[in-house]
């Protein structure tokens, strides 16, 4: 996290899937003692694992922490749900569980399934962030949150698509859709060989692939011949190996399925300096202007030193 702050990153997110990950507000804290620059948050939470009032206070406090440098990131759940035993939230839910926290925030008052919630009111609200990938939980960011992280893939249909619908609920709400903060997910890595810098996020082309698809609706991009494949990876993908870094079952999942190439595509921003260069570059001209790194691979030491050496100082 110290090395991310110096390298100039705008923010940091710290997982929440209370089976697989220590917990992200011990994190968060013990992050806010050594990031002097960058934002911290939650990425992502979701409304099912903690009442309203948990997460508002814990996000306040890490707010606190920082001096006011703090998003609380939030989706319906992943595998912080399946591992519970528990389906994703409804959109619904997510939207009345983000009120109820925004108004803690704002209030210190909020009804939350038919029960008075009060919480001292602190500083100021912590901006919310949705972690998004089909068109109505986007419509809901365009109404409700600060900023939205779209999870969809990189390529100009499915960007062009995530615009139209945020500006679509902006609409609704009466809102201005240049005020909502826009940012998109790149499974990212750097290595100096390509193949090798693939070959470490195959499981995270497993992770993005699997919770980027999984309705109807989010599947509207594929193309009819890969949704077998497609349908394979949710039966098959293992929640429990959604952090792990190397060889898993999951990162057997894309070569598996013929899916790799695909996924690469669709998600990724990896490869040697000079690959991952022209990688962004094609992102920024498919529409995706600011990138969000999950860099989920062993060796982020060697990420940030090709990023600060050799890409960083490439960049417009």
């Amino acid at each position: 996290m110290r090395r991310a702050d110096q390298a100039g990153f705008w923010g940091l997110g710290v997982g929440d899937s209370q089976s697989i990950y220590p917990d992200v507000y011990v994190r968060l804290a013990l992050a806010a003692g050594v990031v002097s620059r960058a934002h911290l948050g939650t990425w992502v939470t979701n409304p099912l694992t903690r009442h309203p009032a948990v997460t508002a206070s814990a996000i306040a406090s890490i707010d606190e922490l920082t001096g006011g440098r703090t998003f609380l990131g939030i989706g319906t759940g992943d595998s912080a749900v399946k591992n519970i035993g528990q389906p994703p939230a409804t959109l619904d839910f997510l939207e009345d569980y983000i009120r109820a926290v925004n108004q803690l925030q704002t209030t210190g008052t909020t009804i939350w399934q038919g029960s008075t919630c009060r919480l001292a009111v602190p500083a100021r609200r912590v901006p919310v962030w949705l972690a998004v990938s089909g068109p109505r939980a986007t419509r809901l960011a365009g109404r409700i949150a600060d900023g939205v992280v779209f999870g969809g893939g990189l390529t100009e249909d499915i960007i062009e698509a995530g615009m139209e619908e945020l500006r679509r609920g902006a609409d609704e709400a009466g809102r201005d859709v240049a005020e909502i903060k826009t940012w998109w997910l790149a499974v990212a890595n750097l290595a100096d060989d390509d193949d090798v810098a693939l070959n470490e996020l195959k499981g995270s082309l497993a992770t993005f692939g699997h919770m980027a698809t999984k309705s109807a609706a989010q599947r509207r991009h594929l193309d009819p011949g890969i949704q077998p494949a497609m349908e394979r990876l949710h039966t098959d993908y293992d929640a429990m190996q959604h952090a792990a870094y190397g060889a898993s079952d999951n990162a057997r999942l894309p070569d598996e399925l013929g899916l790799t190439d695909y996924l690469r595509r669709r998600f990724a921003i990896c490869g040697s300096p000079s690959t991952f260069s022209s990688s962004i570059d094609r992102a920024h001209a498919a529409g995706a202007r600011n990138l969000w790194f999950a860099v989920r691979v062993p060796d982020k030491d060697r990420f940030l030193r090709l990023w600060e050496t050799q890409v960083a100082p490439t960049l417009r």
